[in-house]
């Protein structure tokens, strides 16, 4: 079959990925922007997450001491309504991501001239951000309070490049193939159910298909697996719980689905980088 051509920015794009992701290698430290008590002139801050990636050169985030001398291959995610005002004294190559409920933004920045005001490109590209994608997020968000584990941070945010590359390569105007509406299917049902018992065998048999052919969607159309995907999707929601109710662990673990709340605990603290109770006493 004939590879459909993607427009020439979204290829342009699409090349760019392809670069990042087949070459973890190159990429470095995850820095993260954080929410200053005042706006400087000439900073953003939005209400959306975003990433930027040094592709070469310099680039820094002025508001953070430590971020001010970013080089090729780190990175700065700013999470919703956190801050960063972009210096570069030096020449650099800048892709930036931008995270929105229903599309994906992406610029590229190009200084020559000491300016990063205007991207000299720019696309945005439809993209539900429901199920792994706001999941990789939320993580991100919450471990922006622990930012030295970046041997968690690092694997993250290289399965969300992956997930972001699979959205650029898609061609325009092309309807979705059934596989890939059952797997968003499939993801859309567990982040309603994830207080259930659920499991591989069970979810195939609800959705009548075998459980090879489950895990199959997952590697097809994912970047990670069915039980990982369970494991976020119930993260993210104790994330919540714990925020916004003071409710005993174990039944926070057991509204996520889980009847062992030590196993909760220690899955927790693998994702956020804290305990369950250190992360419910930051809200207390």
């Amino acid at each position: 079959m004939k590879k459909t051509d993607l427009p020439a920015d979204q290829q342009f794009f699409a090349d760019l990925f392809s670069g990042l992701v087949l070459n973890p290698h190159r990429l470095g430290r995850v820095w993260f922007a954080s929410q200053p008590p005042s706006l400087p002139s000439g900073s953003l801050c939005i209400d959306l997450p975003r990433l930027d990636i040094v592709l070469r050169g310099e680039y820094g985030n002025q508001l953070e001491k430590t971020q001010r001398r970013l080089t090729e291959g780190e990175m700065l995610f700013i999470p919703a309504r956190a801050a960063n005002l972009a210096v570069s004294d030096k020449p650099v190559m800048l892709l930036s991501l931008v995270f929105a409920p229903s599309w994906l933004g992406l610029l590229f920045y190009e200084n020559r001239t000491a300016s990063l005001l205007r991207p000299a490109r720019r696309i945005e590209l439809p993209h539900l951000q429901r199920g792994e994608g706001e999941a990789m997020l939320t993580a991100l968000t919450h471990l922006s309070r622990s930012p030295q584990e970046q041997n968690i941070i690092q694997p993250l945010v290289l399965s969300l490049l992956h997930l972001c590359r699979n959205v650029v390569n898609t061609p325009p105007d092309i309807c979705r193939p059934r596989t890939e509406f059952l797997y968003h299917s499939i993801c859309n049902w567990v982040q309603d159910n994830y207080a259930q018992p659920l499991n591989r065998e069970s979810v195939a048999q609800f959705f009548n298909i075998t459980a090879n052919h489950l895990s199959r969607l997952f590697t097809q159309h994912g970047t990670m697996s069915f039980v990982e995907y369970v494991r976020w999707a119930r993260m993210a929601k104790a994330r919540i719980m714990l925020q916004k109710y003071h409710l005993p662990i174990n039944e926070v673990a057991l509204r996520c689905g889980y009847q062992d709340s030590d196993y909760f605990c220690r899955l927790f603290r693998r994702q956020f980088g804290l305990t369950p109770g250190d992360y419910s006493a930051r809200f207390q």
